[in-house]
């Protein structure tokens, strides 16, 4: 595999999948640059260049991203599971904030943007697993807004010398992740046993999902950053489903205890079943994004100090 001769990279929102995505670039050796509206964490102090300041703020991201040749885009304020929000604010804190993103990629010279897109874009499919020439229907505004973005930066690379990597991801989770948020099943559940409080359980548990551990998923992003002949639009999953009652059942096991739960009805934001195939991104990678449910429970059960 080819790869470019870039050492310095730029990240753009230090959350769960940021942070993680930091750490594997440092580990590289890489110069790091990272935009975010949080100070420093302690961990990176003296290791990069920390810049504290919002995505939609021009000055910002023009210090951020002068000298840099690769640029991850992790910023995103809406999640798959939003309702009655404010489609109007959405649309102009992601999209129109990205398109302001983008003239500022071009006009100092970064060469490869790396975008954090969602398996939302895919909304309702009839056949599993999903590949990447599927229909693309959201049924939210955060798939809406994902794919939209998509939209614009293939066409800022259709007319302009700029490469275009877009990643397409299930459902990350591992160390890390908040447990009192507003997406992340596995993370809110863990929240929710740690609060001795009972998880919430839509549609039975029926609803099935593609879980990622997070060092997997970093891994993957670094590639998409480094790699020349990464695609411009690849999944990136386990490429194995869970049901949500699954994953209950199988961190009760890990726990030796029961985990409550309350029912609810499905939403009309709620995706019935998503599996990724990816077989596209294993052509390209040996990178195998291995690391089973299990094994990936229980390093997060650990993590918080329960015992497995």
């Amino acid at each position: 595999m080819k790869y470019i001769s870039s050492q310095v990279f730029a990240v753009l929102g230090a959350g769960f999948i940021g942070r993680e995505v930091i750490r594997n670039l440092l580990f590289k050796s890489k110069t790091v640059r990272v935009l975010d509206r949080n100070s420093c964490p302690s961990e990176f102090l003296g290791n990069i260049k920390w810049f504290k300041g919002v995505f939609s703020d021009k000055r910002a991201l023009r210090d951020t991203l002068d000298g840099v040749s690769v640029v991850y885009h992790l910023v995103s304020s809406t999640v798959p599971g939003d309702q009655n929000v404010d489609a109007a604010r959405e649309l102009h804190d992601n999209v129109v904030s990205t398109l302001q993103f983008i003239d500022i990629c071009l006009e100092v010279g970064v060469k490869r943007i790396v975008f954090a897109s969602s398996a939302s874009v895919y909304g309702v499919q009839e056949f599993m697993p999903i590949i990447e020439s599927a229909s693309t229907n959201p049924i939210s505004t955060h798939g809406i807004n994902k794919l939209t973005i998509e939209k614009f930066l293939l066409l800022a690379m259709h007319h302009h010398d700029i490469q275009v990597k877009i990643l397409r991801i299930s459902n990350p989770y591992g160390p890390g992740q908040s447990i009192s948020g507003r997406q992340g099943f596995i993370g809110m559940t863990i929240g929710h046993i740690l609060r001795n409080s009972p998880v919430l359980l839509r549609n039975q548990g029926l609803t099935i999902r593609d879980f990622i551990y997070i060092e997997d998923l970093a891994q993957a992003f670094v590639l998409a950053g480094e790699s020349i002949d990464f695609p411009s639009v690849v999944n990136i999953g386990s490429g194995r489903g869970h049901s949500l009652r699954q994953v209950i059942d199988l961190i009760s096991l890990l726990l030796n205890k029961p985990v409550a739960i309350s029912n609810s009805e499905m939403r009309s934001v709620d995706i019935p079943s998503s599996i990724l195939n990816v077989d596209l991104f294993h052509a390209f990678s040996a990178i195998s994004c291995g690391i089973c449910l299990r094994n990936g429970l229980t390093k997060t059960l650990n993590f918080h100090g329960l015992v497995v």
